[in-house]
């Protein structure tokens, strides 16, 4: 046995490390029914972000035998804050999205069970009446839709919490991909979230001095090139790297300006 490998995390670890967020849910009953799902699946992580009256009396009601889930949930003013710790995110989005980094929660669960091992990771579920926005799915590695029949595929945010962890719970009984070490060595780590927004957030400054961003377009080619990192899933040397050419970009067209204006 390679000594250099570690124990296979334990279930109770997996189940730990990952987190069902809610952005900007709108009803205090479905707060309360999504803490009820987490509880009916074995999960216990409920993060909200800008809930509507998170533990009020509906709440508190639909969450029927599950009260110690609500108790617990995370309380966080906006996204960033609510993915500040992760390290892999997953968008739950109902829209026909096709390319890249999208797919069935099915067929993407034993991916997110498998890597529960080593990586924090959390699942993003949005409003009620709109779904995750373009930004939100900007800041998610993957995207997943839940199949449903072709005739009706709206389904209650509850609901939907209720059908990704019941396919996370199926996932966690099946052995482990032959892709994946038996013995549960962790995969190389990808950069966390706050690193990657830090970089995101000098990317664009840069792109903006450098004039490549036009003001029609902006917001597009933005959330377009964090979508084509996101995906690349870059470790933190990765991201010094891509930091470091940003700024010597940035640095040389301000000593170009510099030296235009003598």
């Amino acid at each position: 046995m390679n000594r250099s490998w570690t124990a296979r995390p334990p279930l109770s670890s997996r189940i730990d490390r990952i987190t069902f967020c809610l952005v900007l849910p709108e009803s205090a009953g479905n707060i309360g029914s999504a803490a009820r799902a987490l509880k009916n699946m074995g999960f216990s992580r409920l993060a909200l972000v800008s809930p509507a009256d998170p533990r009020g009396e509906e709440s508190i009601r639909m969450a029927y035998r599950s009260r110690e889930v609500l108790d617990e949930a995370g309380l966080f003013p906006d996204l960033s804050a609510a993915l500040s710790e992760t390290e892999w995110v997953i968008g739950i989005s109902g829209r026909k999205r096709t390319g890249a980094g999208v797919e069935s929660i099915e067929t993407l669960a034993p991916e997110i069970w498998e890597r529960a091992g080593h990586q924090k990771i959390t699942l993003l579920f949005g409003p009620e009446g709109t779904g995750l926005s373009n930004e939100a799915l900007s800041r998610c590695h993957r995207t997943a839709f839940i199949p449903t029949g072709p005739r009706f595929s709206s389904l209650n945010l509850a609901q939907a919490v209720l059908l990704v962890a019941a396919a996370l719970h199926r996932a966690s009984s099946l052995p482990p991909s032959p892709s994946s070490d038996p013995n549960g060595r962790p995969a190389p780590g990808i950069a966390s979230v706050a690193e990657t927004e830090s970089f995101f957030h000098e990317m664009e400054r840069t792109l903006e001095e450098i004039g490549f961003l036009k003001p029609h377009a902006k917001k597009k080619t933005i959330r377009r090139l964090r979508e084509i990192l996101m995906r690349a899933e870059v470790d933190s040397e990765e991201v010094k790297l891509l930091r470091a050419m940003f700024r010597q970009m940035l640095w040389t067209a301000e000593r170009k300006d510099k030296n235009s204006k003598m």
